[in-house]
């Protein structure tokens, strides 16, 4: 950082969340991500993590505070980059409970649910919540009001994962704006969610294709609405 510095140059610093070390994935095998079949991750790859984990969540904060706290005031810190390509969704038990409680707190009873997923069809009728799991290949994936709500979901736990990210950086460097690096044509989470947090929406991209990337990037958040800069990273 003080080298860039001394060389004219400014730094976007991003958050280490998106590759966690191995020691972390041994110590707590809850941190890696379940499987839609079941089995749980080795370690390995990035986006290998659990969002609902709260340990994961404990450590992430711890380490984000600490990187935020050496670094406020520092001239080369312009922005904080969080995280990397958040995506994917995890199905282990923390991730199912959390699961069934979002849909209570969304639909109250389960007579609601059962009649606004219409679940009578084809004997999907639901009278205990413990009986509702993810979609997914050893379940249920034509129920399309459990597919969709399961997308719903996963954008809301990642949005929470991702704002507290903000919350422990901001801590110490409240006056340091913060961003995301979104990707074009992913459309496994909706980013209009995530942009509501951020202070500039970060593009990904790669060398030609990236007016084909940004085009349905901006087209599904939409400037307008969101009133927020682009920036192009690559």
């Amino acid at each position: 950082m003080d080298g860039i510095y001394a060389a004219g140059g400014r730094v976007i610093l991003a958050t280490p969340s998106g590759a966690r070390p191995a020691w972390l994935a041994q110590k707590y095998p809850e941190v890696l991500r379940v499987r839609p079949d079941g089995i749980r991750n080795e370690f390995g790859a990035r986006e290998n993590h659990c969002y609902t984990s709260r340990i994961y969540r404990e450590k992430v904060r711890i380490i984000n505070e600490k990187l935020a706290e050496r670094y406020t005031g520092h001239p080369a810190l312009i922005a904080w980059h969080i995280s990397n390509e958040y995506c994917g969704e995890c199905h282990c038990p923390l991730c199912r409970a959390a699961f069934r409680e979002w849909l209570k707190a969304k639909y109250g009873t389960l007579e609601r649910l059962n009649r606004e997923w219409w679940s009578a069809f084809w004997s999907h009728t639901f009278t205990d919540w413990e009986q509702i799991v993810p979609p997914g290949p050893l379940g249920d994936k034509g129920l399309h009001g459990l597919n969709i709500d399961w997308r719903r979901f996963v954008t809301d736990q990642t949005v929470d994962f991702m704002n507290a990210e903000i919350n422990a950086v901001r801590k110490y460097t409240p006056d340091i704006p913060v961003t995301l690096n979104l990707m074009g044509f992913f459309d496994e989470l909706d980013y209009r969610r995530f942009a509501k947090s951020l202070d500039f929406i970060g593009f990904l991209g790669w060398k030609r294709r990236i007016y084909t990337l940004f085009t349905p990037l901006e087209d599904r958040i939409g400037n307008q609405d969101v009133g927020k800069t682009y920036v192009f990273f690559d």
